[in-house]
């Protein structure tokens, strides 16, 4: 049995034209002989009805620092929408799926409410349904606790999701569906000419998620690289191959890979006159910015 997981973003899954063409990665897959497990994201971004963001704004910054648990349970709520609207789409495509929590995909974490780590897993569950010939559909994102409250995984939470999964079922890949052809030399949206880079090793991308790079979240891609599950980024709305994150990858002569940057940085310069009496000034400034 050759598992394939496929993880689709919130773009992906936000109007029913998209959820079309998630319909048909996921038939594509089954074609090929694989047992796709599904992880999706809340639809739309923020202001979109269930769009995380916007169901963060319903509570008020005071109880949100107060009862983070009660945070969590509002805050996934997105993710379990979008699990029984794309079974939907796949029952009248005549796919039999199955939509399931995070817990019911065997998620365990710690409680740390907002930002969870993974303690453990279990896929019996998930094991089930393929072996049925079911596609489970999973709320990414998402987990529950040692103490039975459910629980998040924190910002990009749902491509962690993919990779536990991925990781936890010995997947044969991780497809990561975004809307971008995958990860590109330099933000398409500033260098007009940035190429699609075909394929990188873990440690490449780690440091390409790290330094600005949205396409996908560190933590995904750690899980996966312990694993050696190999993951594949590509794009919703069409057929590109996309780049492909592996172990090692073919002997090249570049000097560069790509380059990345950080939005929204303040920098701030201080200027002593090297009066030794101002040592302590000094030290002051950057305890007070630390």
């Amino acid at each position: 049995m050759k598992i394939l997981v496929q993880k689709f973003g919130g773009t992906s899954v936000s109007t029913k034209e998209r959820r079309k063409l998630v319909v048909n990665k996921i038939k594509d897959a089954i074609n090929n002989g694989y047992s796709p497990v599904v992880v999706v994201s809340a639809m739309g971004r923020c202001g979109e009805p269930y769009a995380t963001d916007t169901l963060l704004s319903l509570l008020s910054t005071e109880f949100k620092q107060k009862d983070k648990a009660a945070c969590d349970l509002l805050l996934s709520c997105g993710e379990s929408i979008s699990t029984a609207v794309m079974c939907n789409e796949l029952y009248d495509n005549n796919i039999p799926a199955q939509p399931l929590m995070g817990f019911q995909a065997g998620i365990i974490t710690d409680n740390k409410y907002g930002g969870a780590n993974l303690i453990g897993t279990d896929n019996k569950l998930l094991l089930k349904l393929v072996n049925d010939g079911i596609v489970p559909v999973v709320a990414g994102f998402q987990g529950i606790s040692e103490e039975g409250f459910i629980s998040t995984l924190g910002r990009g939470g749902s491509d962690v999701t993919a990779s536990i999964l991925g990781v936890s079922l010995a997947a044969d890949g991780i497809e990561i569906y975004t809307d971008v052809d995958g990860i590109m030399t330099a933000d398409p949206r500033i260098v007009q000419d940035a190429s699609l880079i075909d394929e990188l090793d873990y440690n490449e991308v780690f440091q390409f998620a790290e330094q600005g790079a949205k396409v996908i979240h560190p933590r995904a891609v750690e899980i996966a690289m312990k694993g050696n599950i190999p993951i594949i980024i590509k794009n919703t709305l069409n057929s590109c191959t996309g780049t492909k994150v592996k172990n090692s990858v073919k002997e090249s002569n570049k000097i560069i890979t790509g380059i990345t940057h950080m939005a929204d940085r303040v920098r701030v310069k201080i200027i002593r006159n090297g009066n030794s009496d101002n040592i302590h000034l000094y030290s002051k400034y950057l305890e007070i910015m630390a």
